[in-house]
């Protein structure tokens, strides 16, 4: 049961660092235009 539950949240954590660095690059990226 550990297993699933571990991969589980690895990919959340995945995800939510994904859209972190997007929002954090977009916002750069306007801040440079």
């Amino acid at each position: 049961m550990s297993g699933p539950v571990i991969l589980g949240f690895g990919g959340y954590i995945i995800s939510y660092t994904m859209i972190a660095l997007g929002l954090y690059f977009g916002l750069r990226a306007v801040k440079i235009i």
